[in-house]
């Protein structure tokens, strides 16, 4: 163990870099180097990870996307001498959101920690989507379907967070004019519906709302969600992503955001787990989509794409 710790101070210190890693190579094209306090500069290459203490020459013509621990991305296009610690202020910074930064930040993770466990991760995405699905209620304890939710699905599990000590819970579907037309009492925190046989399969939008007599912070307002045709299902996501199917990672990741956004939460979803089929050695990929997956409370599906 002692000479194992030796060779670590010692390749610290001939590299001379700070504990952790400022940045790692997205994307570069062209001729870039990389060098660190005048050892012999080497050719850039992609995930390959960037500290404080470098330098990146640029030559004419290149180009070198660096990403940070937050999934944030900086664009370097012009040739010249940069040194990693004064990038931000040289940079061309892009504004990044939503399903692409989880993507990013999880590559940057995945080159320095790649063993994590699914219990933790579990944990760690749970804490962070944890309230906010419901979109606009005061308590967020809804989980699935989000408000707006759009799809063609025959059947749709309802998931809300515990807010009941007793956990007897009362459940309710209204209609598009506010008419009940379930009401069910539950002893879980979801709920499968077979919308054919519950809803008649009729297309249109419904409301539903989930309370309980000893509950703590509920929310009191139905939120809707909108069923559709597959038709109308598949011409609606079309329009939102163009209808072609990119070759480039970045912009299927961006496609699927805009999705999620627009709340097509299955359609994202098929189109998440078939660009992970397409990329099976990328597991930042495949953690962002198990993150995916936790947000609207998929655990087995989770645990399925994890393992």
């Amino acid at each position: 163990m002692k000479y194992v710790l030796i060779l670590i101070l010692l390749a610290q210190c001939h590299q001379g870099q700070s504990q952790l890693p400022d940045y790692y190579v997205y994307l570069v094209t062209g001729d870039v180097t990389l060098s660190n306090n005048g050892i012999k500069p080497m050719t850039v290459k992609q995930k390959q990870l960037v500290y404080k203490n470098n330098t990146i020459v640029l030559k004419k013509g290149a180009e070198v996307t660096l990403v940070d621990k937050d999934g944030n991305f900086l664009v370097l296009n012009t040739a010249g001498t940069y040194k990693t610690g004064e990038l931000i202020k040289k940079a061309t910074k892009k504004n990044n959101e939503g399903i692409t930064a989880k993507f990013l930040k999880l590559t940057f993770h995945e080159l320095l920690d790649p063993h994590h466990d699914f219990e933790k991760f579990k944990k760690e995405n749970i804490a962070g989507s944890g309230g906010g699905v419901s979109r606009g209620d005061d308590c967020d304890n809804r989980i699935f379907p989000v408000n707006g939710l759009k799809t063609s699905a025959t059947s749709i599990v309802f998931k809300w967070y515990k807010t009941s000590p007793s956990s007897n819970y009362s459940f309710f579907i209204y209609d598009g004019e506010g008419k009940q037309l379930v009401k069910m009492s539950v002893k879980d925190t979801l709920q499968p519906v077979n919308i054919n046989e519950t809803l008649q399969g009729k297309t249109g939008k419904y409301f539903w709302l989930v309370t309980s007599e000893d509950g703590d912070c509920e929310d009191e307002v139905p939120i809707y969600f909108d069923l559709l045709t597959r038709e109308r299902e598949s011409e609606m996501t079309e329009r939102l992503t163009g209808g072609i199917d990119s070759e480039s990672l970045e912009m299927q990741l961006q496609q699927i955001d805009k999705l999620e956004k627009n709340a097509f939460i299955d359609a994202a979803s098929v189109r998440y787990a078939a660009l992970v089929k397409a990329n099976p050695d990328n597991q930042a990929l495949a953690k962002s989509y198990v993150g995916f997956l936790l947000k609207y409370g998929f655990e087995e599906e989770a645990r399925a794409a994890w393992e």
